[in-house]
């Protein structure tokens, strides 16, 4: 009976739940459902690893599309690229990727399923928004107060 419940409880409810307790984007393109979950319960913040779990259902959602990989692109609205790849479709549970936002802003998140000869199968964009401090940008002076810091150490630590 306890592998049974424990089998249930780590397998079982990500089919179920699908998304947990998080968001979900859908839109209906090309008689399927895209349907992206993300895990941020109530805003994406910046610095904090976002699990995005994507999905093609067929109108009925009786059934999953026949895709297997999705190409996954994020990018701020006003100019540049953060990510853009390939995501395999496994065997058992979701099509999925954690990302961390550096930035806060306006972001587009664009999905494209693919076959497994490469044909478009569904693709849509949906708009994010992460707010939240940005993280690429530091104080200099921060930096280098940390890097003289680092040096004082280091010459203790051999020196005593």
């Amino acid at each position: 009976m306890f592998f049974i419940l424990t089998f249930s409880s780590l397998f079982l409810n990500h089919i179920v739940l699908a998304h947990g307790l998080g968001q979900s984007l859908e839109k209906e393109v090309n008689g399927y459902i895209i349907d992206v979950g993300y895990d941020a319960i109530d805003v994406i913040e910046t610095g904090a690893p976002i699990r995005f779990d994507f999905n093609l259902l067929t109108k009925d959602r009786a059934s999953t599309g026949g895709f297997t990989h999705v190409w996954v692109k994020i990018s701020p609205n006003d100019t540049g690229l953060s990510f853009a790849g390939f995501l395999h479709r496994p065997e058992f549970l979701l099509t999925g990727m954690s990302y961390t936002f550096q930035n806060a802003g306006q972001y587009e998140l664009t999905v494209r399923f693919l076959d497994n000869e490469d044909k478009n199968l569904a693709e849509a964009t949906f708009p994010l928004e992460v707010k939240g401090k940005d993280l690429e940008r530091r104080d200099p002076l921060q930096a280098i107060g940390y890097g003289i810091g680092g040096l004082v150490l280091g010459v203790a630590f051999v020196w005593f």
